[in-house]
């Protein structure tokens, strides 16, 4: 009989996660145990957080992923955060919600999961909070790094004429999540891999940050809904061709078996955590470059516009409509 949260208690099970995240504590002050956690920060820097949520029946299904994946998920979602800000990471806070008969086995894989991740970055995990939930598994994940003062990278800094560029192949995780829903996603590892581990591109936005682009968000949401953030943030407008956004050959494949068009899953998919960012045409170059050092393809899909133009998308014939407003939305109805 396997043992639950419910016969092992609160005590207990921290006792048990403690003991997974005590090895990732070295750079803490004061790590796990106390009322709160003392870290220090590297002379000048700025502090960076972020929080996500992510709720069973929302966000997930279980039979989707294993325990380990779901907590390696549950970070690096946070870390993409980092990473679009230009961000070092500097540590971890790590609650959950959990029904009594949640098995201890399930969390304790859930906390080997998110420390590996954690260990991938260099991260202590600091502390965190468990209590009960009446239904469904509830996550909540708060990272924090550093920037050097004045150097993070924003979603406010775009300029006309910037050119606009996309890491990665957006629209891959979610093609990943609707094969794992048909029961098909064994045929597209790379895809399945897309939805169920993305990697936070620490390395490339620190690097685009040092390099000094315009402006920077990650792809949470798809690209029509994150460009658009941007385009708020800086006042402009964006033009975005349809066939530059970069198409993986698997993700090619699974769309003509499957009657999907790539492009809107790109544009209204989500959950790539992709960097999705402006740089001036000066700096082409020096992308290229950075691109072919870090081994991730860094793709020109479109140009900043004047505030006036608004979001378009260009097709092959160079005719412009409005982009439709694509993107995840936790509030707003359907139709």
């Amino acid at each position: 009989m396997r043992l639950l949260v419910s016969d092992l208690g609160e005590e207990g099970l921290l006792e048990q996660i403690s003991a997974i995240f005590a090895d990732k504590a070295s750079r803490l002050t004061v790590p796990i145990g106390d009322d709160a956690a003392v870290f220090d920060c590297p002379p000048g820097t700025q502090q960076v957080w972020t929080t996500d949520l992510i709720l069973e029946g929302v966000h997930f299904q279980r039979p989707w992923l294993t325990p380990a994946e779901l907590g390696r998920k549950s970070l690096a979602v946070n870390l993409s955060d980092l990473a679009a800000m230009g961000a070092r990471p500097g540590c971890a806070l790590l609650s959950m919600a959990l029904p009594p008969d949640t098995q201890v086995e399930y969390v304790t894989d859930f906390c080997r999961g998110f420390s590996a991740m954690a260990g991938e970055v260099d991260m202590p995990v600091a502390g965190g909070d468990t209590c009960r939930a009446d239904r469904g598994l509830m996550v909540s994940v708060t990272a924090g790094g550093t920037v050097p003062v004045g150097g993070a990278l924003l979603r406010s800094g775009a300029s006309e004429g910037e050119i606009i560029y996309v890491s990665g192949f957006p629209g891959s995780a979610a093609a990943g999540m609707r094969l794992i829903e048909a029961g098909r996603s064994e045929e597209f590892p790379g895809l399945r891999k897309a939805f169920i581990a993305p990697r936070p591109r620490l390395d490339v936005g620190r690097s685009l940050a040092a390099l000094g682009v315009g402006a920077g968000i990650d792809i949470s949401d798809g690209i029509a809904a994150d460009l658009r953030h941007i385009c708020r943030e800086s006042g402009v407008g964006a033009e975005v061709r349809r066939e530059q956004l970069p198409v993986s050959s698997e993700l090619k494949r699974a769309c003509a078996l499957r009657g999907w068009l790539p492009g809107d899953l790109a544009l209204g998919g989500g959950e790539d955590y992709e960097l999705l960012f402006t740089a001036r045409e000066a700096l082409t170059d020096r992308v290229a470059r950075l691109s072919g050092e870090l081994g991730v393809p860094l793709t020109r899909i479109g140009r900043v516009t004047g505030a006036a133009a608004g979001v378009v998308m260009m097709d092959g014939s160079g005719a412009g409509t409005a982009m439709p407003l694509k993107g995840y939305d936790h509030f707003r109805k359907d139709g």
